[in-house]
């Protein structure tokens, strides 16, 4: 696994890159634009990010959670302890906020697989929730060699 770490985690922080990338221009950006097409335009949008988005965003997710899981064998495992360092207890918890994010993403595409509609809280604050979420699973991924 030492030699393979460097190369998954470099993977892991692109993927990572890309999925919050995507997530901060649709809440800055696309949704800005919501409101300046008509409906039907609006709706040809939405169909089209959804058609290309569907194609990555699974996908990295999927990643992320591989290389994630593959990188927090470093660090907690039955010799290193599961909550012995403040290193440790960082990673439960981030990891924990990405399973929050994993979570529902599998919701919405289950509602996507089965044609049921998403919940209306998944369908206006999801990536606004990811975006929180976000922002301190890198703030502890920071923290956790700084302390």
């Amino acid at each position: 696994m030492e030699f393979i770490y460097p190369y998954v985690h470099f993977i892991h922080l692109v993927l990572a890159i890309i999925f919050l990338g995507y997530v901060f221009s649709d809440l800055a950006v696309i949704s800005a634009l919501k409101n300046k097409f008509s409906t039907d335009t609006q709706k040809e949008i939405k169909q089209l990010l959804a058609k290309r988005t569907f194609k990555i965003f699974p996908l990295s997710i999927l990643f992320l959670i591989l290389t994630g899981g593959m990188m927090m064998s470093r660090y907690i495992n039955s010799q290193a302890g599961f909550f012995e360092t403040d290193l440790q207890k960082l990673l439960v918890l981030k990891i924990t906020l990405a399973l929050i994010i994993a979570f529902g993403v599998s919701l919405n595409l289950y509602a996507k697989f089965t044609n049921k509609t998403k919940k209306s809280y998944m369908e206006k604050h999801f990536h606004k929730l990811v975006i929180v979420l976000g922002f301190f699973i890198v703030l502890f991924a920071k923290m956790m060699f700084l302390v």
